[in-house]
């Protein structure tokens, strides 16, 4: 723990546009901000006191950074590779943890995960692990469609929904021919969806937030793309006891005791909840929706636990189930190609009234889609006093949004709302 008559050397890893208020709010409350990760130009570092470039995947040189750089704190989130990597850096050179190392494998791998559900009791979509070379299985007894998907991959690459076992075993060799070795089938859930928040305190769960995770189908055999997350889910008083055991059950199983929690789930009327994945860090590209809705950010929460601060206050005054607005993300995806004009996407979410928006591309550049490119070609922040005038603005955007390339072809995913 650093001396707090000084001011806090703070590490944050990561660059990019999430992670300008967390700096900019570290160096409010006293600490000397730096900033690093692979991303040269990643808009951050204007805020920052200090910033590294440093290959955020290779851990010996993020300690190696943390040592030379006499780094009191690591802050890590919003990603899965993120967050594993600043806990390694942080237990390799003595710095607090918001995880154990065994915690952290059942964070990252999915089979010790299914293991730990299995352990407590928790419904979770049925799912088996297969070599992706030369694989002889037999998955006849899974219910089809399958999502096909890396054991250990990041974020949402290399997925696949498979209609058939012959279709899983096609992917799963695509996915030997990019250097996996296994990967995961599981029978895909068609429930209403959800990422709910929260924080650990003292080893006791509380539930910052839940939101609805829409997605809108491109195929029978594509994952279907997130287009919108809400919140709060207007199932938030359906779920929450549910859930908050499960997510206590799964904080007591791995030992946490300050530290965020993330989950994913399912539900479906009468049916309950079953848990798809669990994480050791905040959603990105969404948390800014909870100070929206109701006040609480996020990053006040970050700099908290990193700086030992007391958490209570803030958690005692929150309810997360009385927002007082309704917010939303609407998340655009490209199929690819060379954009000519993005004033029609400035001019869909001005015309909706978007409290911020973020494109992420400029004219002349080459959108690509999967691995390696950016995450959206846009994505914009809604707000209103209820979900019904939430629904009518996302309604608007989703019409009027639109990115072409100079032959007037339509580089963007159609985005719907659910029935």
């Amino acid at each position: 723990m650093h001396n707090k008559q000084t001011s806090p050397r703070l590490l944050v890893l990561g660059s990019m546009h999430e992670f300008c208020l967390l700096v900019q709010r570290a160096r409010e409350r006293g600490c000397r901000a730096i900033v690093a990760d692979g991303y040269a130009d990643g808009p951050a570092r204007a805020f920052a006191d200090e910033s590294y470039l440093v290959d955020i995947r290779n851990r010996d040189a993020v300690a190696e950074l943390c040592r030379k750089q006499h780094i009191d704190v690591l802050v890590a989130s919003f990603s899965d590779i993120l967050f594993e990597s600043g806990c390694l850096a942080s237990h390799a050179v003595g710095l607090p943890a918001t995880c154990s190392l065994e915690a952290l494998d059942y964070l990252r791998d999915k089979n010790l995960m299914k293991r730990m559900f299995d352990d407590l009791g928790i419904p979770h979509p049925v799912g088996r692990t297969v070599p992706t070379r030369n694989g002889d299985d037999d998955l006849a007894d899974l219910r089809f469609p399958c999502v096909v998907k890396p054991l250990n991959g990041y974020g949402s690459y290399d997925l696949c929904v498979a209609q058939s076992a012959e279709d899983a075993r096609a992917f799963a060799d695509h996915l030997a021919s990019e250097g996996h070795d296994q990967a995961l089938v599981e029978e895909y859930d068609t429930g209403h969806e959800f990422n709910m928040m929260c924080w650990v305190v003292g080893g006791r769960v509380h539930v910052l937030s839940i939101a609805d995770r829409e997605k809108t189908w491109r195929g029978p055999r594509e994952v279907p793309h997130v287009s919108r997350i809400v919140y709060p889910s207007r199932f938030t008083a359906d779920v929450i006891d549910e859930a908050s055991r499960y997510a206590q059950g799964i904080a007591d199983y791995l030992g946490l005791l300050n530290s965020p929690l993330c989950i994913q789930f399912f539900w479906s009327p009468g049916e309950g909840v079953r848990i798809c994945e669990v994480a050791g860090r905040i959603f990105g590209y969404e948390h800014e929706l909870l100070e929206y809705a109701s006040g609480l950010a996020v990053e006040d929460l970050l700099l908290d636990l990193a700086l030992g601060d007391d958490v209570a206050p803030r958690l005692s005054a929150h309810d997360p189930l009385a927002f007082s607005s309704c917010c939303c993300g609407v998340y655009f995806h490209t199929r690819g190609g060379e954009p000519v004009d993005l004033g029609a996407a400035h001019e869909a979410f001005e015309a909706a009234g978007a409290r911020e928006w973020l494109v992420y591309y400029d004219e002349g550049e080459v959108m690509t889609e999967g691995r390696g490119g950016k995450p959206y070609v846009a994505r914009a922040y809604l707000q209103a006093s209820s979900r019904e005038q939430l629904d009518e603005a996302t309604r608007t955007v989703f019409a009027s949004f639109s990115v072409k390339d100079a032959e007037g072809r339509q580089l963007v995913l159609p985005n719907e709302l659910p029935a």
